[in-house]
């Protein structure tokens, strides 16, 4: 069997599961009370009163306007609008601290009931909700979702800018002066999507600026690595016992070796330098061998940091792996076919058919307790990913 057939079949299998866990999660994640449960227990019984993350909310829109879009779920909208309905209702309120009028963003956190919890306006979170109403627009022809994404944008430019470049972490501004790649990542994600959903060559300029920060602070040429923590200043934050920047996630590297790829279509900037690095050196850093996973993080001296192994990253390795055989590296189709498959044996394989094993020991065990919702986000996103790559290769 030619290593293409395989990746087809494993595709496939992937695209498969993948919609059963969208019938599955449309019955099982939705709270009656309003929103998505936070996580659901290993048996599919919902951790009801779990505080919620509003960022979860907005992934779980994002995956069921996706899912409508490519007509993978009949009942999408239903669900989406669930979601969206508790995200702009209690995930929108507080901000009282925020001076002026105008947009206030969503918050950080809310009870099972809708109560705010943390009304921080987390940089991260406002991301998602970039994400989902470009999405939701792009699905349902909903003026109204993109409204609340370009509110939320005008929020983050009129108070979370940085005067150096990016957005601070949040508002308040916490404790720490910390400054982390992690949320510039995801509006990168969302400038791109939004710019391919609506045309608008505004959102390509400000992913522009995020590619520039990435150019100048995250990446790391000689070490083929993501620099994950910074200084005010971007200098680079000595976050652990190697500095300098680290520890680094593979994950992390494979998720912009995937969104390089996304931005060289859409700028048709070539992105091998940077795309090809992060990929080898991801897998040079972070695989564990005997599994063939990728591992929580590590440190740039090359010693353990977590050896524990999420599902998430092993979602990014096939987004990476895809986006590489889609630039015209053939070779990376044997990879996108190896990380499928590890990822239905060691982390979809479980009782609860749609459901996900979330964390394994460095030995293969699950060690997850419940399974977050957060993580369908990931799942989803890379069937995706692979299906598109599939259908053009049939």
């Amino acid at each position: 069997m030619s290593i293409e057939t395989e990746f087809l079949e494993a595709s496939a299998d992937f695209t498969a599961w993948c919609k059963t866990a969208l019938a599955y999660w449309a019955e099982n994640g939705c709270d009656p009370r309003g929103g998505v449960y936070e996580q659901l227990h290993m048996d599919g019984t919902p951790d009801a009163d779990h505080l919620r993350r509003v960022r979860v909310q907005a992934r779980y829109v994002y995956v069921y306007a996706h899912a409508a879009h490519l007509g993978w779920y009949a009942d999408s909208k239903t669900a989406c609008d669930h979601a969206w309905k508790f995200l702009t209702g209690p995930g929108f309120a507080g901000g009282d601290f925020i001076k002026g009028g105008g947009p206030r963003g969503c918050a950080h956190l809310v009870t099972g009931t809708g109560e705010m919890h943390d009304d921080m306006r987390d940089t991260y979170a406002q991301a998602f909700v970039l994400l989902s109403g470009g999405w939701r627009y792009k699905a349902f022809d909903d003026q109204t979702s993109l409204t609340v994404a370009e509110e939320t944008l005008s929020f983050l430019d009129t108070h979370v800018k940085a005067d150096n470049g990016g957005w601070l972490e949040a508002l308040p501004a916490p404790t720490s002066t910390q400054r982390r790649q992690n949320p510039h990542m995801h509006l990168f994600e969302a400038f791109l999507a939004l710019y391919e959903l609506t045309g608008e060559a505004k959102y390509l300029t400000r992913a522009d600026e995020m590619f520039a920060l990435f150019e100048a602070h995250f990446f790391d040429e000689n070490r083929k690595a993501l620099l994950e923590y910074f200084n005010p200043d971007w200098s680079r934050e000595s976050h652990s016992k190697g500095g300098d920047g680290g520890p680094t996630e593979p994950g992390h590297m494979m998720e912009w070796c995937w969104l390089l790829r996304v931005y060289e279509r859409l700028s048709g900037k070539n992105m091998d330098r940077y795309a090809n690095a992060l990929f080898e050196g991801g897998m040079e850093y972070g695989l564990n061998a005997k599994l063939g996973l990728l591992c929580d993080a590590v440190e740039l001296d090359g010693s353990p940091s977590k050896p524990t192994l999420r599902s998430w990253p092993q979602t990014e390795l096939i987004k990476a792996s895809v986006a590489q055989a889609a630039a015209g590296q053939a070779e990376y189709l044997e990879d996108a076919t190896k990380a499928i498959r590890a990822l239905m044996k060691y982390y979809l394989d479980v009782p609860v058919k749609g459901g996900w094993a979330d964390q394994l020991d460095p030995e293969g065990n699950i060690i997850s307790k419940v399974m977050p919702t957060s993580t369908f986000y990931h799942l989803f996103c890379a069937a995706v990913e692979a299906d598109k790559l599939a259908q053009s290769l049939r």
